[in-house]
């Protein structure tokens, strides 16, 4: 029996490491390059950070070297980033390096990640009630969940950036298990500190994680509920009190800098409902709220089998304690999937990875239901058969469980397969960097070259070459300021037409490192007429530039290629996205007025317009 009982969490912790070992595939996805923006924004706080030299200057906000001054994000990924850098740079002189700290910051990101496999096993291990010997129901369905964790698609790709959302579900998912236990442990004070403390850092981590407050307040009343005492409250206070003290020790300045962190948090608020446009975000116009989560989420985000067997879970739970109107500790979790859901779910901004707290509990249902389901199958197996007091007869017990178990293995295959079809994109090198390889290949030394703004130009740094050989189009915008890149975003005129037909000519390749542009603006035909003209003249050929050279690199396994193009665009722009050039025909057809001519014909512009004429230069 000790023996039994010993090699389960054994099976935890070999999931756990091969779950490392799969996040640690591929750190250096991008040769350096820095390709995630939000990760390189953190970076960049992280390499501008220093200690202050005296108290006063820590309470000075404005001029304290520890105020990030950036709270899109909370202060603690750049904090920890930061002092485990300062920590481990007399031994790696190399952490002095942005590129090197960055693969620092994946690895943490990893680790994290790798722990919430572990917590989503022991919360299991707290959820399900079985009496026997060495507790065999319950490791079944903690070992499935943590499996399935382990090859949950997203989680794997998020742990090869250092963004916030890893170490956000790892604190979301602690703070969840500590109120669990909350509601049934004799020693409810170790609990309450644990939640208060998994709440804060959560909180400094990033503030969407607010909502716990409900099933933090749940597992309190639930306690209370049980036990009909009322000094389960006090320890509720105390946990607040934790939750705060630890939110002010790792982000301090949202209290020191106080109308700053409320501003820009109000800000993001704001991005986030639609009430502010930048382009970055207009991907998602016309895009219905919890049906686009919800469909990314299953067909990318855990991957089909997973996805629609945690959908099931959920409603089979809800329906099950609807239906016995049970107080269980399963509402704990359940409360911060529908909370945190319902909010998340209505935002006109929709990146796959905001619905990622979510996905360690709905896999833990899945797990669930899939055990559940083998239980019932053996009942109904024993009815048919006719027999009496649970017991398995021996033609129908070995078949009910060769059902449940070929079920239990479709999803975790499904799930493995598409995890393991999205980590093998690491085995290449990313698109922009084969992009910029052809680029030094095949164009000489001093062509001109344009990108598209709200985008990254080409080429990159890659193999000794430096981009310097190369120059980007520059000219005039409205405001009589030079810059370079394609407007492609502002507002489409006849100046923007005009722009366009005077630069070029003068081109000899247009870069596309991603597929940003010309998937978003597509979605908006009233605003971008002329735009969604430009790109069909483009793909065609009919503005004197040809697709030279296309790379795409998309989740394969086995020989099997998932087309993931219809995924949100943050599931393959950072890592894979197709990359084009299109290099400028020889000689070349139009002239500036026949271009322009040509950019302007049967467009319906979004405003009226007095002229569609342009000025050109004399040749």
């Amino acid at each position: 029996m000790k023996l039994v009982i010993r090699w389960r969490p054994l099976a935890l912790i070999a999931l756990t490491v091969l779950g490392l070992a799969l996040r640690l595939y591929g750190l250096n996805w991008d040769d350096g390059n820095s390709f995630h923006p939000d990760e390189r924004e953190i970076l960049f706080h992280v390499v501008a950070i220093a200690r202050p030299t005296s108290w006063a200057q820590f309470l000075d906000a404005a001029h304290s070297p520890l105020n990030p001054q950036f709270f899109a994000y909370g202060s603690f990924p750049i904090y920890l980033l930061a002092a485990v850098g300062a920590v481990l740079k007399p031994f790696f002189p190399a952490l002095g390096n942005f590129a090197t700290l960055t693969l620092l910051g994946r690895a943490i990101s990893a680790l994290f990640d790798s722990g919430t496999i572990a917590l989503t096993a022991l919360l299991a291990l707290l959820l399900v009630e079985d009496e026997q010997p060495g507790r065999p129901r319950a490791w079944a369905v903690a070992l499935l969940a943590a499996a399935l964790v382990v090859f949950t698609p997203l989680q794997l790709q998020l742990s090869h950036f250092y963004a916030v959302d890893t170490i956000l579900v790892f604190f979301i998912t602690l703070t969840v298990l500590a109120c669990v236990a909350l509601v049934k442990s004799e020693h409810p004070l170790r609990w309450a500190l644990l939640a208060g403390l998994g709440y804060g850092l959560a909180l400094a981590t990033k503030f969407s994680a607010a909502p716990l407050i409900v099933p933090l307040g749940l597992a309190f009343g639930l306690r209370w509920w049980r036990q009909d005492s009322l000094h389960g409250w006090g320890l509720f206070v105390l946990s607040l009190v934790t939750t705060g003290l630890v939110f002010f020790v790792a982000m301090p300045y949202a209290f020191l800098d106080a109308r700053d962190f409320i501003q820009q948090v109000s800000f993001q608020g704001d991005l986030a409902r639609g009430l502010i446009d930048l382009p970055y975000v207009r991907q998602f116009a016309g895009t219905i709220p919890y049906l686009y989560e919800l469909q990314n989420m299953v067909l990318w985000g855990q991957g089909l089998t997973l996805g629609l067997t945690a959908l099931a879970g959920l409603l089979w739970l809800c329906w099950y304690l609807l239906r016995r109107r049970l107080l269980s500790a399963w509402l704990v979790p359940l409360s911060w999937v529908v909370v945190y859901g319902a909010i998340t779910g209505s935002f006109y901004v929709k990146f796959m990875r905001y619905m990622l707290p979510l996905y360690p509990f709905l896999t833990l249902l899945a797990a669930f239901l899939l055990l559940q389901i083998l239980v019932w199958l053996e009942r109904w197996l024993t009815r048919r058969r006719g027999q009496v007091e649970g017991k398995i007869g021996a033609s129908r017990g070995p078949l009910a469980r060769a059902i449940g178990y070929g079920l239990v293995g479709v999803v975790l295959a499904g799930t493995a397969f598409q995890g393991l079809a999205l980590l093998n994109v690491y085995s290449e090198p990313n698109t922009r960097v084969m992009a910029s390889r052809w680029i030094y290949a095949h164009l000489p030394p001093g062509s001109v070259l344009t990108y598209e703004q709200w985008d990254d130009p080409l080429p990159v740094p890659v193999d000794g070459h430096d981009p310097s050989i190369y120059r980007q189009a520059t000219y005039l915008n409205a405001a009589g300021q030079p810059q370079t890149g394609l407007d492609l975003y502002g507002d489409d005129t006849p100046q923007k037409a005009c722009t366009l037909a005077k630069l070029l000519p003068t081109v000899d390749a247009i870069t596309m490192p991603t597929d940003r542009l010309d998937k978003s603006i597509p979605r908006l035909p009233a605003r971008y007429p002329l735009t969604i003209h430009y790109y069909q003249l483009l793909f065609s050929g009919q503005l004197g530039f040809h697709l030279a050279a296309q790379f795409v690199v998309r989740p394969h396994l086995f020989g099997i290629t998932l087309d993931d193009s219809g995924a949100d665009e943050s599931y393959s722009v950072f890592d894979h996205p197709v990359a084009r050039i299109f290099v400028r025909d020889t000689p070349y057809p139009y002239t500036p007025q026949q271009l322009f001519e040509k950019l302007v014909t049967g467009v319906h512009w979004p405003q009226p317009v007095n002229s569609l004429s342009c000025a050109f230069s004399a040749p």
